[in-house]
């Protein structure tokens, strides 16, 4: 090969050589002009799909409140869910079955929406004999009462483990009440004797049946669930003043009866008796009755054992036995016969007998009591 004809060759390579860095120039450059265009498309998508989202998505307000842990947050975020629920889920916020919260969650979510959780702890509310299981979110007991629908009165107590709900899972309420209550309480009379020389020994006379005292007592009751738990006396008044019963006994020493005369003579002695309608030989009465007249002995022997009345008193001459029910026991009465044949005088009636019924009277003699027989008698009741 000539000279010339290896000019010519090399002339034509490098031709060729100048046209392939031309192509692979123009495709470099048509390279560079697509990614950029992609880079370019991919902004504007991004541009345009992050308009889209947020001109759909929402702005809420969650605020989530735990008195029992001291705590309340709250945060503003964006969400595209639908319903509060979903919100709540998207951004992590649990709702149990104790919570209280301030919407539904199945409701649709809102744009603003303002969503405020309470979190909430059963506990038991304890009220006299009954319990009832409450969710509360008020962290003080006393509120939590009222949250549950209790409402403590004024004197009420509240017993709990603290006054955080969170240190206690059982509230006991006991329902206190004050008020003033008034009673009588009766003083019972006493008895006073006094001597009387008008009257025999052994005989007595009332002079003064007194009264009971009536006493007025005012006391500050306090009841715990109906119960009452005290009672305070707070005032105390005599209402009516006891007034004492007295009692006159005699002192005068009986007449001895005249020697060598029997008790047969003695029954058979007439008596003048003066009944001037009201008044019998001097003594006043306020009722005068019929009656069959026995007489019965002191001796033991021939009076069951007996040596005392009915009332405690020795018994003698001026003592009768009667039924209460007829002449009522301690009445002095004065017995004589209706036609003035003989007179008892002056007696206490404070003794009984089995046999002693209605209008029938028992005269207290000596130990010949048995030949007084059965009589016919007035019996006047002394005044």
């Amino acid at each position: 090969m000539t000279t010339q004809e290896m000019t010519k060759q090399e002339m034509i390579m490098n031709l060729r050589e100048k046209r392939e860095e031309k192509k692979k120039a123009k495709l470099k450059a048509k390279h560079r002009r697509c990614t950029i265009a992609i880079i370019t498309l991919v902004a504007m998508m991004t541009v345009i799909f992050g308009s889209v989202y947020s001109a759909s998505a929402k702005e809420i307000t969650i605020t989530e409140i735990n008195e029992f842990a001291g705590t309340n947050e709250t945060k503003t975020v964006k969400t595209r869910s639908e319903s509060v629920e979903g919100a709540l889920e998207e951004h992590g916020v649990n709702v149990s079955d104790t919570d209280k919260i301030n919407v539904s969650t199945e409701k649709p979510v809102e744009d603003n929406e303002n969503i405020v959780i309470k979190r909430g702890k059963r506990v038991t509310i304890k009220v006299g004999e009954s319990e009832e299981v409450v969710t509360v979110t008020k962290a003080d007991v006393k509120d939590a009462l009222v949250e549950a629908g209790y409402i403590p009165g004024e004197y009420d107590q509240i017993s709990s483990n603290g006054d955080n709900v969170a240190s206690s899972d059982t509230i006991e309420l006991v329902s206190v009440s004050h008020t003033d209550e008034t009673e009588t309480e009766v003083i019972p009379k006493g008895v006073e004797y006094v001597d009387d020389s008008t009257l025999i020994k052994g005989q007595e006379k009332v002079v003064d049946e007194g009264q009971d005292g009536v006493k007025t007592i005012t006391y500050k009751v306090t009841y715990q669930d109906g119960q009452e738990a005290t009672r305070e006396v707070i005032d105390e008044q005599v209402t009516t003043e006891m007034r004492n019963k007295v009692i006159a006994k005699g002192t005068m020493e009986p007449t001895p009866a005249p020697k060598n005369t029997t008790v047969k003579d003695t029954f058979a002695t007439k008596s003048t008796v003066s009944d001037n309608g009201g008044t019998v030989n001097g003594y006043k009465y306020k009722k005068k009755i019929t009656m069959t007249a026995t007489a019965y002995s002191t001796s033991p022997s021939e009076n069951g054992g007996y040596t005392v009345s009915a009332m405690g008193n020795p018994l003698g001459y001026g003592i009768v036995a009667v039924d209460p029910s007829v002449v009522p026991l301690g009445s002095k009465v004065y017995v004589t016969s209706a036609d003035g044949s003989w007179s008892y005088g002056v007696a206490s009636a404070e003794d009984t007998g089995g046999a002693i019924k209605g209008n029938k009277i028992d005269l207290c003699y000596g130990s010949n009591a048995n030949d007084f027989g059965r009589r016919s008698c007035v019996v006047y009741i002394l005044e």
